[in-house]
């Protein structure tokens, strides 16, 4: 971006979001310098209502970018990989695993465990599938193709969920998985699931999951989430509109997508994904609503845009964010 990118003291509404927009994208590369950090806070105090277009801006460029077609990193069989930022653990001879994990006895199969820190989500491809592991998660992975042989009523699970989230995009082969002592088989779906006080949530954007519990065998449909609970209870379907779609599948790209959503609740899905803690030191600031798109992996970009926003005060001191 070049300095006669600034934007005119008083813009025309369409040359203000033409601005916004460039202004967004110029953010996703990257950190900005501090020449061009200076130019985008002009920008923003030039006109109150900069803010508003650039957070709009935001918006729209993430809702284009989790639209379009996905390159998964691929899961390599049978040997460990050394990568930046993961962990895995190959074990060998895992019989005993495999045993707790397959409804049915088949060969041993390798397994490798996945485990995320305080990073960014990471995908992988699993068979035909895209699997995406979120931040301070893990699972066990079979490393072929045997621990989803015969995939139907009987099928074993697969992968097994051990904390936090995973995202399945399911191809036409069935992937199984288990979680919380409940096992989940789709084909061509796409859903998330996630591990909260040992029971699951299921967020199921297209088509439809078995789940089984026990003897009992139920078919989860898409768009919806299901809270599942111990003692039989078949789970209910809460809907799930586009928009909240777009909002839950978000944190696959590492976005928190808002909508008027309380300041308190918006700073806690940072602290998943860094060291670094944003704080609020006022109740009146806690109980403000905040709109947008941001990425959970800056948060001292999230804090400015709220100081901005909120028109409160931040300080900065190490790995501490202060709002106050």
């Amino acid at each position: 971006m070049t300095d006669d990118s600034g934007p005119a003291a008083s813009p025309r509404p369409d040359a203000r979001t033409e601005q916004a927009g460039r202004w967004a994208a110029r953010h996703d590369r990257g950190p900005l310098p501090p020449p061009e950090r200076a130019r985008f806070d002009r920008w923003l105090n030039d006109d109150s209502r900069n803010l508003g277009a650039y957070v709009r801006a935001q918006a729209i460029y993430r809702a284009l970018n989790y639209t379009t077609a996905e390159t998964p990193l691929p899961l390599q069989p049978g040997r460990a990989q050394a990568a930046t930022g993961r962990r895995r653990v190959l074990a060998g001879a895992a019989a005993a695993c495999a045993a707790g994990l397959l409804a049915r006895p088949v060969p041993p199969d390798r397994i490798t465990l996945l485990r995320r820190e305080q990073e960014a989500p990471r995908r992988y491809a699993w068979q035909d599938a895209t699997i995406t592991l979120d931040a301070l998660s893990a699972a066990y992975v079979p490393a072929s193709a045997e621990a989803n042989r015969g995939a139907g009523q009987d099928a074993g699970q697969g992968i097994r969920v051990l904390s936090g989230r995973v995202g399945v995009q399911a191809a036409r082969r069935t992937v199984g998985l288990s979680a919380g002592g409940f096992l989940f088989h789709a084909a061509d779906a796409d859903f998330d699931l996630a591990l909260e006080s040992a029971l699951p949530t299921l967020v199921a954007y297209r088509g439809a999951i078995l789940l089984s519990d026990g003897g009992r065998h139920t078919v989860l449909r898409g768009p919806a989430i299901y809270r599942l609970a111990d003692g039989g209870a078949v789970p209910a379907a809460h809907p799930l509109t586009p928009t909240g779609a777009l909002a839950r599948r978000a944190w696959r790209d590492a976005q928190s997508v808002l909508s008027n959503t309380p300041l308190a609740e918006a700073v806690a899905q940072f602290s998943r994904y860094s060291h670094t803690r944003i704080e609020i030191a006022s109740d009146r600031i806690a109980r403000d609503r905040v709109t947008g798109s941001f990425n959970l992996l800056r948060p001292a970009e999230f804090a400015r845009s709220v100081q901005r926003l909120l028109g409160c005060h931040l300080t900065e001191s190490g790995n501490r964010l202060i709002l106050s």
